[in-house]
């Protein structure tokens, strides 16, 4: 009988390491990168995270508690959590929506493998172009962030210098507020998520919501809908050119208004494919003249002008491939933007902010 004993807890001490051992295994499969979480809501629509954040493919929490949230959509806010661990797969968040003056909560799964493999495959980033040996050096994403919707949509982005690509956008729920007993037992900082004067006062606060957004709001409803036009995305490139002698763009900066940008250089910018793009909403350039004296230029469009430069130019042929040409003058003063396809252009410079510059360097 004793044997018999001595056999089965040798059995289940075995069954116990095998199961051990695979449970180790499989973690040890996970692949971790150095990142951080981000929180980001459109630009006068504030938001704040009270519960959650992301779940991680070995199940452990990464909290996105913040305090109230908004800036440019796409920008983010980096939280506290920086530092090696695996990727993840899930959003489980709660949040305080100020504008709506309700509650949303998402549960749902993000797409792992897309995120995996943007961190896995890195990028070439312009100032760590190359590394001692004279060869190309790859630099990967470090933010993972969620930007939270009017009307409880949240997209996700991975970033890093000079790189923002989008996850995909998920769909949140209404929460019912708590009963007002069950407030009451909530410590003073958890009955502010639940406290109309305190919406009040954070949308009242210039330096959360700046005054002109304020007076907007007065006149208009929340624009439900507006950041998922956004994601729209059509075939172009940008070009450049100039009269001048020696001319030569040396790196491009682009940000769209869906939240993406990049950097094109080198290779990427000898290329300069057209690609699936939304709408573009700043651009910055480098470029020389024939001393090689280096310059830059930055040019942020007026929404409404390439908005509807864009509906006009596609409205035939959603996949029609278009082109954006950035014209620099002689003199390296001013850059002037068309959108142009089939022998139809478009001037985009109304109301745009343009900016040239001389630097201090040459190339």
């Amino acid at each position: 009988m004793k044997k018999i004993i001595r056999t089965i807890g040798l059995l289940l001490l075995t069954l116990n390491s095998a199961c051990q051992n695979k449970k180790q295994e499989k973690m040890q499969t996970i692949e971790e990168f150095d990142w951080v979480e981000a929180v980001n809501s459109p630009k006068g629509y504030p938001i704040e995270v009270y519960a959650g954040g992301f779940v991680l493919k070995n199940g452990d929490p990464v909290s996105m508690f913040s305090g109230p949230t908004t800036l440019e959509w796409g920008g983010d806010i980096s939280g506290m959590n920086s530092g090696i661990k695996p990727l993840p797969n899930r959003l489980n968040v709660s949040w305080v929506a100020f504008d709506e003056g309700c509650l949303y909560t998402i549960d749902c799964p993000i797409d792992y493998d897309k995120i995996l493999a943007l961190f896995k495959e890195g990028y070439q980033d312009s100032l760590f172009f190359f590394n001692r040996n004279g060869m190309h050096k790859k630099i990967t994403y470090n933010v993972i962030q969620a930007g939270f919707l009017p009307g409880g949509g949240v997209v996700v982005w991975v970033g890093g210098a000079g790189k923002q690509v989008e996850i995909g956008r998920y769909q949140g729920h209404k929460t019912e507020m708590p009963k007002q007993e069950n407030i009451a037992k909530l410590d003073n900082h958890d009955k502010l998520y639940f406290s109309k004067d305190y919406y009040a006062s954070i949308l009242n606060n210039t330096k959360i919501v700046p005054l002109e957004i304020q007076e907007y709001k007065k006149k208009h409803p929340i624009p439900f809908g507006l950041w998922d036009s956004y994601r729209t995305k059509y075939l172009w490139k940008p070009t450049f050119t100039s009269e001048q002698e020696g001319f030569e763009v040396k790196d491009v900066g682009i940000k769209n208004f869906n939240g993406e940008n990049e950097e094109l250089f080198d290779q990427s910018l000898v290329k300069n494919e057209p690609q699936k793009r939304a709408i573009i909403h700043s651009i910055s350039i480098g470029w020389k003249d024939k001393e090689n004296q280096a310059y830059g230029g930055n040019i942020e469009f007026n929404e409404k002008v390439i908005f509807t430069a864009f509906e006009e130019l596609f409205k035939e042929n959603p996949n029609a491939q278009a082109e954006i040409e950035f014209r620099v003058n002689i003199a390296n003063t001013f850059i002037t933007a068309f959108l142009k396809c089939n022998g139809k252009t478009i001037p985009l410079n109304k109301e745009a902010k343009v900016e040239v510059f001389k630097s201090r360097r040459k190339f």
